[in-house]
């Protein structure tokens, strides 16, 4: 981790967004909270010298989207990070390689790479030019502003500073006061003994970020703790915890603090391109549906699978139309609604399927609850997508937010048929250990079954060899006789396929 310098340039451009001056307005207990927890860290004047902090560490991302439930255990995520958050332009630049877990063979790190996240966007530099990257979820993403060395600074500057009632937290009472932050909603929570800062929340819609942007406004909230006192006579939090909606996303150890600027290259990026990316970026919402590499394909008559990051299948019956999955937003399920209605006009949609609790296969099951349309879902998803319904909508309402509707639930615990005639459907749960949270749609008639997310099998890769057992053996448990198959991430296959896919020790 010893060639972060490779972006360290990118720093020098000119802020997005000009450091507001100093403000006198605001409450004024609130303001004299804020002054008392400068004094504690080290001092106002102090902080506001801090041009350049250098950080490095490790953290662990909890994978909430998509782990096998959502009160876990969760899926980890390891990265290890050396960042220089700039506060006078509120830039942040990574240098990081990560490790997962699937299997064995996905334990090693990752090549290390290099990003520049700005306004809440991350971006990769090559040869002058920028282009999207993945944005660090933890220090990174946390803009420079509102970090532990500066978000004191930037609630004095605040125009709108206010305070809050006070609060419980970790057994201790807590001051709160709060501020705007761009378009995002700030709030400071104080111990009221030390007036150290304990927490951060911040209360914001996510409109770029796939597994986010389906929950509308959410709130974040930066738990800090290990506060030392650094050289330069400024304390600094060595642990961080992140949560949102009071359920942990991960933890973070801070191993080595800088708080004096390095020393920077000259620049090779423009201010006006680093502008032009952060505009150009695509929000989750405009994507657009399918994917033109691989055209829709029907299955049979009056089946029609849509290929994109996560497919969806248009299915025909003689009552109306059946959707198979909702995913990523209320926005795409719009463009399958217009899609279906343009290739089988004049048949209504009289119902949406959701096969699993992943967060991106969810995401758009708002917009078939607000134009009334049932939502057929296995019995132990119900819970989180009853949280999905109810999130809160504030800065893009969305059809459900603009006109609330109640959801039409049709709940599936066993096998269920839905339809009839050549296209009928069977819901079937899986039960499966690691597809407790999902089910296969199998159609009696054609012999062809949808396995849903539980694997892929894609251009010779098996992703995972285990699941493909489970779902061979759900299929012999529930006496199915099919000859093909599908799910989300990969086309029909002969049933055979699928059978000499799966491995011995995925039935162990």
């Amino acid at each position: 981790m010893r060639h972060a310098v490779a972006l360290l340039s990118l720093l020098l451009i000119v802020p997005l967004t000009p450091r507001p001056a100093a403000q006198s307005g605001g409450d004024a207990m609130a303001r004299a909270r804020v002054q008392r927890a400068a004094a504690a860290l080290g001092g106002e004047a102090k902080l506001r010298a801090l041009a350049q902090v250098s950080l490095g560490g490790i953290s662990v991302l909890y994978q909430r989207e998509q782990s096998e439930r959502p009160e876990g255990p969760w899926l980890p995520t390891f990265t290890e990070f050396s960042d220089v958050r700039d506060v006078t332009t509120s830039i942040v630049q990574r240098t990081s390689r990560t490790r997962g877990f699937v299997t064995e063979d996905d334990m090693a790190w990752s090549a290390e790479s290099s990003a520049l996240v700005a306004d809440g966007l991350a971006f990769r530099a090559s040869n002058g030019a920028l282009s999207p990257a993945q944005t660090p979820w933890d220090l990174g993403e946390l803009p420079a502003d509102l970090g532990p060395e500066h978000v004191v600074v930037a609630a004095l500057d605040a125009r709108d500073l206010h305070g809050e009632a006070d609060r419980q937290l970790h057994g201790s009472p807590h001051h709160v006061v709060a501020f705007t932050y761009k378009s995002a909603r700030v709030r400071l929570i104080l111990d009221q003994s030390s007036a150290m800062p304990k927490a951060i929340e911040i209360t914001r819609a996510r409109p770029f970020d796939i597994y986010w942007a389906p929950w509308g406004d959410v709130t974040q909230r930066v738990t800090f703790a290990a506060w030392l006192l650094e050289p330069e006579g400024i304390r600094f939090p060595r642990v961080w915890e992140y949560s949102t909606g009071g359920v942990v996303d991960g933890t973070v150890d801070v191993t080595r603090v800088r708080l004096t600027a390095p020393q920077a290259a000259a620049p090779v990026v423009s201010a006006a391109a680093l502008h032009a990316a952060v505009a150009a970026r695509q929000r989750v919402d405009d994507l657009p549906l399918g994917d033109p590499r691989r055209p829709p394909a029907e299955l049979a008559p009056g089946i029609v699978k849509v290929p994109a990051s996560w497919d969806i299948v248009e299915v025909k019956q003689d009552e109306g139309l059946v959707i198979i999955e909702a995913p990523l937003t209320s926005s795409y399920s719009q463009k399958v609604i217009d899609d279906a209605a343009k290739r089988f006009p004049g048949v209504p949609i009289k119902a949406v399927v959701t096969t699993s609790d992943s967060w991106p296969h969810i995401g758009g099951l708002r917009e078939y609850v607000a134009r009334g349309i049932p939502v057929y879902a296995l019995d132990l998803n119900v819970p989180i997508l009853r949280r999905l319904i109810a999130a809160n909508y504030e800065t893009y309402p969305d059809g459900l937010a603009r006109s609330p509707k109640p959801p039409i639930w049709r709940t599936v615990s066993s096998r269920t048929v839905l339809g009839s005639g050549v296209n009928r459907l069977e819901l079937l749960p899986l039960r499966t250990i690691t597809g407790e949270r999902q089910m296969m749609v199998y159609l009696p008639a054609l012999k062809l079954l949808y396995t849903s997310d539980l694997f892929t099998i894609r251009d010779q890769m098996v992703f995972l060899p285990a699941m493909v057992g489970e779902a061979v053996a759900a299929a012999a448990r529930d006496h199915l006789d099919a000859t093909r198959a599908f799910g989300m991430h990969y086309g029909v296959l002969p049933w055979q396929t699928v059978v000499d896919s799966a491995t011995p020790k995925a039935y162990h």
